[in-house]
């Protein structure tokens, strides 16, 4: 998994729409204001204007409101497996107030 960023102009926004669309690579999330997520063995760095880096723990929504929990550059079922992966530390949040999104929120681990 791979959390690809740029500014919004950047010409590489359009080529990483075209070769969703011709299924040359798999884009998870995509919120072209700020980044996409997309799943490939290697970070792809043809995009112009758009840097790969591994994408950290956490809920990621894009601007249409779907969501992706990721922890180590995979996919999981919610919210407390991204707790769980952050610690001692994370849990005690979630205790303190109740609601695992909201933990995950007030950690700023979504994007």
């Amino acid at each position: 998994m791979w959390l690809l960023k740029g500014s919004h102009d950047a010409p590489g926004w359009s080529e990483l729409e075209a070769d969703a669309r011709a299924e040359k690579i798999e884009v998870l999330l995509f919120d072209r204001d700020a980044w996409a997520l997309v799943r490939a063995p290697l970070g792809p760095t043809q995009y112009v204007g758009l840097v790969p880096s591994m994408p950290a723990d956490g809920l990621y929504l894009d601007n249409h409101g779907r969501s992706i929990y990721l922890v180590a550059g995979n996919t999981v079922a919610g919210p407390r497996e991204i707790i769980a992966a952050l610690g001692p530390a994370a849990q005690e949040m979630l205790e303190k107030f109740g609601d695992p999104d909201v933990t995950l929120e007030r950690l700023g681990r979504v994007y």
